[in-house]
């Protein structure tokens, strides 16, 4: 297997993904790496000589946070990318993985690669941690805004084979984002998409949830409409490190706070792993004809691993395949 690394997408880039790439070999990864991007930066951050199972291919441009993506990847062949992506659609690479500009690696997997056949529109997922210790997926967590109750459907179908596929959940159930349990609850879009979901079959549905079911672990899916689904995305990341740095600076800072620190690092490291969202926070885009695997734009070097993982289940698993299946099962 062979999996195309942005190495220059990221606010760490090139520095964390290209030190993620050589984690991922030296924990004992067996897919292939290529890192895309400005050869001689990598060159530079492998050493002298490159390691086994590490190739290089050269892109010297990289699509800004400030730029329109779609109009950067169409007028800029050279962008680290759109060549790692082009490198799925040519059968150069098996997947791509990116820490970069979250719009660009969407509109390359839209662009270059397309959707699969039956997917209306794609869908991002937005993987969280809960109070069971367990994931929640978010979906769409922003690649669709104007999504009607038809692309909340497919959105829920994908994220189930998603879930089966990658991460193991025995016929994972699907809750709908809305103001209340009840079915009636919510505007036109709500009260239609309900309806979709409970007449699926194919689907374990649990019915409407709130806000604040999502982190608390009371389905294995969430979905909603891109726009709706990235400002609770965002809104929950902000809390987080507001929360963080409260625990951090105000409760344990200055010298006491460092002693009360000593005895509650039991708690405080329990706490920490529950909140790390590294081995999971990564994931494909949902609907494209190729699995191309996004991940934080803060993402350090194991996140970078976790997410070269995430690519090499998608592949291995034949998620493809199945969202595929389960479009023409559905029809």
């Amino acid at each position: 297997m062979k999996i195309a690394v942005d190495a220059m997408g990221g606010d760490h880039a090139p520095d964390e993904i290209v030190r993620g790439a050589l984690l991922y070999r030296q924990k004992g990864g067996a897919s292939d790496l290529v890192l895309v991007g400005r050869e001689e930066a990598i060159r530079a951050l492998l050493g002298g000589t490159i390691p086994p199972g590490i190739t290089i291919r050269g892109a010297e441009d990289v699509v800004g946070m400030d730029e329109h993506p779609a109009t950067a990847l169409r007028r800029r062949a050279d962008t680290s990318i759109g060549v790692a992506t082009a490198m799925v659609k040519h059968g150069e690479a098996d997947a791509v993985v990116s820490a970069g500009n979250t719009g660009a690696t969407m509109a390359a997997a839209l662009l270059v690669l397309g959707r699969i056949r039956g997917i209306d529109r794609p869908a991002l997922c937005g993987m969280l941690p809960t109070a069971k210790g367990k994931p929640a997926c978010l979906l769409d967590a922003g690649a669709t805004m104007d999504a009607d109750e038809h692309n909340i459907l497919q959105f829920a179908r994908m994220a189930s084979r998603f879930m089966e596929k990658v991460h193991g959940v025995d016929r994972p159930s699907v809750g709908l984002i809305n103001v209340g349990e009840e079915p009636e609850k919510g505007g036109r879009l709500q009260q239609a998409a309900h309806a979709l979901l409970e007449g699926a079959e194919d689907l374990n549905f649990y019915g409407n949830i709130e806000g604040r079911d999502v982190t608390r672990g009371i389905t294995d899916i969430c979905v909603t409409d891109g726009f709706t689904g990235n400002v609770l995305a965002k809104g929950m990341e902000g809390v987080v490190d507001v929360f963080v740095d409260g625990i951090r600076n105000d409760i344990f800072g200055g010298p006491l706070g460092k002693v009360a620190g000593l005895f509650a690092l039991r708690g405080l490291s329990k706490f920490r792993g529950r909140m790390d969202y590294d081995p999971y926070v990564s994931a494909p885009l949902l609907g494209v004809a190729g699995i191309s695997v996004v991940t934080h734009g803060r993402a350090r070097a194991n996140m970078v691993r976790r997410a070269i993982e995430v690519a090499e289940r998608a592949v291995s698993s034949r998620l493809l395949d199945a969202l595929g299946e389960g479009v023409a099962s559905a029809a």
